[in-house]
């Protein structure tokens, strides 16, 4: 490690404020910024995927193709980097939600991106590496993205409970439970890489959450 870098993460680890966990994006960057950090958090997300919290900042700017100086310009801390690649992900998800309430079949809806997240989530060292943390939603996280994800889901959830494809008790706290404490077993199982396994609970808890009538007709 550099002299540079090793200053740069110390500068990271000092303790900070809740204010101090994202730069103040509210006058518009210049182009060459909007792209650097553009570039910076798609790699953060691919790197923190694949490799989970752990991996240097370093790395991270590698990918990106940016010095580390550039990266802690726009993200203070490791932490802050990870928590706005997560806000982006809720945001991706929450247009997705958004795009799919005019879906023909509510619940197939409602079932392919239940599917699809827990898939994601399954894959993502980060993820996991969050999750044991207990920092997958941190207090410092953007309110109004969270939100505004909450109720994308929680409207698609409704659709597919008036259209009978899923049982009427309930609800998105419910969908946070069972996605996190599926995830989380399966790490501390030591199951991590069975995807076989991982997809039969995954069967298991959609038949758990399938209205009885949608249930039996499915049979």
């Amino acid at each position: 490690m550099t002299e540079k870098e090793h200053s740069f993460n110390q500068m990271a680890d000092s303790p900070r404020s809740n204010e101090d966990n994202f730069v103040n994006h509210s006058k518009p960057l210049r182009a060459d910024a909007k792209q650097n950090r553009e570039q910076i958090l798609k790699a953060a997300q691919k790197i923190f995927a694949e490799k989970g919290l752990s991996i240097p900042i370093s790395e991270i700017a590698n990918q990106a193709g940016v010095g580390i100086g550039t990266i802690y310009r726009h993200f203070p801390t490791k932490e802050a980097l990870f928590e706005a690649v997560n806000i982006n992900y809720k945001q991706r998800l929450t247009s997705e939600a958004k795009s799919l309430m005019n879906h023909v079949d509510p619940g197939k809806a409602f079932f392919d991106l239940f599917s699809r997240v827990l898939d994601e989530g399954f894959t993502n060292r980060a993820w996991k590496d969050a999750f044991k943390r207990g920092t997958l939603i941190s207090e410092t996280a953007n309110l109004g993205v969270l939100q505004d994800f909450q109720s994308a889901i929680a409207n698609l959830l409704t659709r597919a409970q008036q259209a009978k494809a899923v049982r009427e008790d309930i609800d998105v706290q419910d969908l946070n439970t069972l996605l996190f404490s599926l995830l989380l077993a399966l790490e501390q199982q030591g199951d991590a890489s069975d995807i076989d396994r991982f997809h039969r609970l995954v069967s298991i808890a959609i038949d758990g959450l399938r209205c009885k009538d949608a249930f039996n007709k499915s049979k």
